[in-house]
């Protein structure tokens, strides 16, 4: 079915509904370009940026002592078990040895039993 100029009737429909689109789609981005937009102030975003670096320095700062707390106890504890009782020292360091060989044996075996 073809109209006098030759061109179907449904190429006119899609030609249509694009410029439709087309037409739809400018006045949404015109609509867009007349909305004013509330960009808040420089000082503000300095501002939050300033809060954020305080927030986080004061974190670091409690885990870094958190850290060196724990740390300086197990220290203490590690000398004052070699110093005064260096059997239990070995002892222990032996234990901690056969833990981790007993607990990575069990994970290659996992890993081997699963492939």
């Amino acid at each position: 079915m073809k109209n006098q100029k030759g061109i179907s009737s449904n190429d006119e429909q899609m030609d249509k509904e694009f410029f439709e689109t087309i037409s739809a789609i400018n006045n949404g981005l015109d609509k867009l370009d007349s909305m004013d937009n509330f960009v808040p102030d420089d000082k503000w975003f300095e501002e939050m940026v300033l809060n954020q670096q305080r927030l986080q320095k004061k974190k670091y700062r409690r885990e870094l002592a958190w850290f060196i707390l724990s740390a300086m106890l197990i220290l203490s504890g590690v000398v004052f078990t070699m110093l005064e009782l260096p059997m239990l020292f070995f002892m222990l360091q032996a234990a901690t040895v056969a833990i981790t060989v007993f607990y990575s044996f069990k994970g290659v075996q996992k890993q081997v039993d699963s492939q």
